[in-house]
């Protein structure tokens, strides 16, 4: 079981960088392509061109796409547990077990200020 998370952990993440390398090709191929704007009977209208003037298709590249893929393929409910997981007494923190954590809360006067307190 544990080499099938893994090997399932290794294709998703094969498979979203794939999905990143597509996108960066589609931005690539599209980055040689020039907008001609052209006047005809029925308005204006954009083409894309090369660099040797032959039409281009526009490309839409979609990097999100496998994500929302995988978000479809997860069931709607998540199961809930059969039975509780504690016995429902609540936990206590014992002050008088923890001195020395108490008195580290406190950052130092000349030490770096915390970032995540």
């Amino acid at each position: 079981m544990i080499r099938f998370r893994a090997l399932l952990a290794l294709l998703v993440g094969l498979a979203l960088a794939s999905a990143s390398l597509t996108a960066s090709v589609a931005r690539v191929d599209a980055a040689g392509a020039m907008q001609v704007a052209i006047c005809t009977g029925y308005g204006m209208t954009t083409l894309l061109v090369d660099s040797e003037g032959r039409p281009v298709a526009p490309t839409h590249p979609c990097p999100k796409c496998l994500a929302g893929m995988m978000a479809a393929a997860l069931p709607e409910t998540v199961p809930l547990p059969a039975r509780p997981v504690s016995d429902g007494r609540a936990a206590r923190l014992d002050r008088l077990a923890l001195p020395g954590a108490i008195a580290c809360v406190r950052p130092c006067a000349r030490g770096p200020p915390w970032a995540a307190t």
